[in-house]
């Protein structure tokens, strides 16, 4: 299967046979390469487009706690997550010197925007996006300066608005057509799935709701579908699909993101898959081939939430790889069996050109340098 794939991609010039214990194949134009970077303290995945245009989505900083509780931070602590993200980024960027063409906050929690003043001061940003300031964001030390930040940054930022493309190939898009980013959902409003329109999924006097009744900040998390071809992608912050605590239906955002979404190739689990996520309908409807699981806490992800994703009645169970599945949960788990494809590393989903094929390739996080570890696949894009 891997000897196929090598054949047929060295006929298109690129660079997709992996060697593990080798470095990584840089990227090469008409690729799609979507990198989940682990640090150990949150968040951060670098995508770069088939025409070379870079986004950085998240670059978390979480406190770091010890113990059980949290995992190391990868490669090592001599260095700050922002730091080591910058480290990635100048490896796996297509350009010399390193630059980000977007970078996209879906959030205000530190493991998704904690390391994003520092990296801004190492690698050069182009625009950054996020969710703007309706609703209020919350009034932590850590947002107040990101904010602060933003604001000197001037005509370099925007907001995201749901159902609208306002990411889009820089470099050459006229080579590569058939790729779309759309933005599916922030702030509670989702796309209707027709043209550029979106709808609030929370009810029209949400703001006079008791506090504890009201969504939080992981229910403004912007949602995003990628495209190629025949290739599907969704990522989607810490959106929320289990509502807890008695809270009422409408807080279940995964449900109308998923029907804006439709079926995809590949995701990535929300909000680490803590146990208010990854709904049955959310996970049936995208029907994903290969899951990503971020996870830098015991909690990542939620024991329910791992019976859910290997449920028998799968017609194909999804492939599940792990940023770093940590002692507490894997003891949980270890009745499952094997349950993770990987458990350990940067996890890269790299799409042949024209999007019809695409390989995972675990790299080794506990080294600077991107070392293969595993290859998976090829996996066969199914279309939309």
């Amino acid at each position: 299967m891997r000897r196929w794939a090598c054949l047929a991609l060295f006929a298109a010039k690129v660079a997709f046979c992996q060697t593990p214990g080798q470095p990584l194949a840089p990227w090469t134009s008409g690729v799609l390469d979507i990198h989940q970077i682990h640090t150990g303290r949150g968040n951060a995945a670098l995508l770069v487009f088939p025409d070379g245009t870079t986004m950085l989505l998240d670059a978390g900083a979480a406190p770091a706690k010890g113990g059980l509780e949290t995992g190391p931070q990868r490669p090592d602590e001599s260095q700050s997550p922002a730091a080591w993200i910058a480290h990635y980024l100048r490896q796996a960027s297509p350009h010399r010197p390193s630059t980000l063409d977007y970078a996209v906050i879906t959030h205000y929690h530190d493991d998704h925007m904690g390391a994003l003043r520092e990296l801004a001061g190492l690698i050069p940003l182009g625009l950054l996006i996020d969710r703007g300031d309706d609703p209020p964001p919350p009034p932590f030390p850590v947002v107040r300066e990101y904010l602060e930040f933003r604001r000197q940054l001037a005509g370099k930022a925007t907001i995201l608005k749901a159902g609208a493309n306002q990411i889009v190939q820089l470099r050459a898009p006229a080579q590569y057509p058939r790729f779309e980013v759309r933005n599916l959902a922030a702030n509670g409003r989702v796309w209707t799935g027709k043209d550029s329109a979106a709808v609030s999924r929370f009810p029209s006097h949400w703001r006079t709701l008791p506090k504890s009744r009201q969504p939080n900040e992981n229910s403004f998390s912007i949602a995003l579908r990628i495209r190629y071809g025949r290739f599907g992608y969704f990522t989607g912050g810490d959106l929320p699909g289990v509502p807890l605590d008695e809270l009422p239906a409408w807080h279940d955002l995964e449900t109308p993101v998923a029907r804006s979404a439709g079926p995809v190739d590949a995701a990535v689990l929300n909000h680490h898959g803590w146990l208010d996520s990854s709904n049955l309908y959310f996970l049936r409807t995208l029907n994903p081939r290969v899951i990503v699981i971020p996870a830098w806490h015991a909690t990542h992800p939620d024991h329910s939430v791992l019976r859910r994703l290997r449920s028998p009645s799968w017609p194909t169970p999804p492939d599940l790889f792990i940023t770093s599945l940590l002692d507490a949960p894997r003891a949980i788990f270890r009745y499952l069996g094997e349950s993770f494809r990987s458990t350990q590393g940067h996890i890269l989903i790299r799409v042949a050109p024209g999007g019809d094929s695409y390989q995972v390739i675990i790299l080794d996080d506990l080294q600077p340098a991107l070392q293969v570890k595993s290859v998976h696949g090829p996996y066969r894009s199914r279309g939309n």
